[in-house]
């Protein structure tokens, strides 16, 4: 399996919080069956995380593959991050201050889970002009998919990828989410399954739980597809397909 959002790039953001539990979550990662991951940290959340692409950052994503290579964990890890959306983002694109997925052309944003979706359609939009795919993590937690559901259909549509979050699976994040994300699952509007974990102790990168889960619920072949096909189209910077495109 290949996890494409992961918050354990060490001392950075609200993730790993130093290197020991960088390696933790990466040998968690490991047993249960991931074979590559891309290191996220947060990036443009205001007056929390910047983390913008710098020759500090860059280091710190070398030390981290050479840290694993040191302990033989054998876990491939691709640079990117999880990008904030605010106003200026079209900007950031522009002037180079934010990292793809595996330098694709595919891009991981959020929203704040309050953003109305005619400010998400409009930075969609925006990304997409400037030939980026947004790669939209975790819509189950946004209000107003919540709410609208079909939201979901209209971006995947439009151009869209659409990450859910394993927590999410398992009611980590509410009742609401659940449901969106189940929803999600039955109705085919998704293409990927992140772990978008945090810790080796909680919302860890163990991903053989959502693939269980996702075989019980669909069957074995979407859970292949969300956590290993799709992810490994990405990171070769190849065309990705929502389930209700391919089954």
């Amino acid at each position: 399996m290949i996890d494409l959002h992961c918050h354990i790039l060490p001392g950075v953001d609200d993730g790993a919080a130093s290197e020991e539990e960088s390696c933790m979550m990466a040998r968690t990662a490991v047993e249960s069956g991931v074979s590559a991951i891309a290191a996220t940290p947060h990036c443009n959340v205001p007056n929390q995380f910047d983390n913008y692409p710098d020759a500090d950052l860059a280091g710190r994503f070398r030390r981290f593959s050479q840290m694993l290579r040191q302990q033989e964990i054998p876990l491939t890890v691709y640079p990117g991050m999880e990008v904030y959306v605010t106003a200026d983002l079209p900007a950031l694109i522009e002037k180079r201050k934010i990292l793809t997925l595996a330098g694709s052309r595919y891009l991981l944003i959020e929203f704040g889970f309050d953003a109305p979706a005619i400010f998400m359609h409009d930075m969609l939009h925006a990304v997409m002009s400037l030939g980026l795919v947004p790669v939209i993590a975790h819509p189950e937690r946004y209000y107003c998919v919540q709410d609208e559901h079909e939201l979901l259909f209209r971006w995947a549509e439009q151009g869209s990828v659409l990450q859910i979050n394993k927590g999410s699976l398992f009611g980590m994040f509410g009742r609401h989410a659940a449901q969106t994300a189940y929803w999600s699952l039955a109705e085919g509007c998704v293409h990927l399954v992140g772990s978008d974990a945090h810790s080796p102790f909680r919302r860890t990168p163990r991903l053989e739980e959502a693939r269980d889960c996702i075989s019980q619920f669909n069957c074995p072949e979407i859970a292949d597809f969300l956590l290993q096909d799709n992810p490994q189209h990405i990171i070769n910077n190849d065309p990705v397909q929502p389930v209700f495109a391919e089954f």
